[in-house]
C-alpha cells in the first residue's frame, strides 16, 4: 500500500454510543461522521468497522480521517 503524501498522519477515533438495536440510527450517525455541515462526503474520512451489541444496546464506529483535516475542523468550529 503505497500514498502520493509522504508521511500522511491518520487518527482514529472511537464512537460510543448507547443504541444498537435500531440499526438505522447506527447507520445514520456512522453517515454523518462522513459528512461535513453542508451534507457533502469528506473525501479523507472513512468508517472503518461497525460493532453492536444488541444486548448491551451500545455500539461502537470506528472512524479514520487525515489529522490535517481534523485540525482543519477543529480551527472552524
Amino acid at each position: 500500500m503505497s500514498s502520493s503524501r509522504v508521511g500522511l498522519r491518520l487518527a482514529a477515533c472511537l464512537l460510543n454510543i448507547s443504541e444498537a438495536r435500531r440499526k438505522y440510527i447506527v447507520e445514520n450517525i456512522a453517515k454523518a461522521a462522513l459528512l461535513d455541515k453542508n451534507g457533502k462526503k469528506h473525501p479523507q474520512v472513512s468508517v472503518l468497522n461497525i460493532f453492536s451489541d444488541q444486548d448491551y444496546n451500545r455500539s461502537v464506529i470506528t472512524t479514520a480521517a487525515s489529522v490535517d483535516k481534523l485540525v482543519d475542523k477543529c480551527n472552524q468550529a
